[in-house]
């Protein structure tokens, strides 16, 4: 995408017709970030639960995902629309909404790997393993 800004700004004569445009496309592009992706190299198959850590543990998803208790493994989802989206785009599943996700996170109760707290909230988990 950044290739394709670069053309266009020689194409142009060396300045953007619309800078505000420029500015919002970078923006636009690093919130819709993926954690720890990197470009031209393959992705492996990431598991929904290795998705939510890597939102954690990444920072700047905190407006979207957070820790309750780090220690103990309890998160809180935020924006479950924005989780659900940046999931579908890791995914590459456009579809990807909230409903789809939490059916995800419910087989994992059967599995041993995210649970419910103990005094039940909305959207707050809890991972298994720490």
């Amino acid at each position: 995408m950044f290739v394709m800004l670069l053309c266009l700004y020689f194409v142009m004569g060396n300045s953007f017709p619309d800078r505000n445009l420029y500015v919002n496309f970078l923006l636009t592009e690093e919130t819709d970030r993926l954690p720890e992706e990197r470009p031209h190299h393959h992705r492996q198959t990431i598991q929904l639960w290795q998705f939510l850590k890597l939102l954690l543990l990444d920072g700047h998803y905190t407006d979207c995902i957070r820790w309750v208790d780090k220690s103990r493994g309890i998160f809180k989802i935020e924006n479950s629309t924005r989780v659900a989206k940046l999931w579908g785009k890791r995914k590459n599943r456009p579809a990807m909404n909230y409903d789809k996700l939490s059916r995800s996170i419910r087989q994992y109760y059967k599995k041993n790997i995210i649970k419910k707290t103990e005094h039940s909230k909305r959207l707050v988990y809890q991972f298994c393993d720490v």
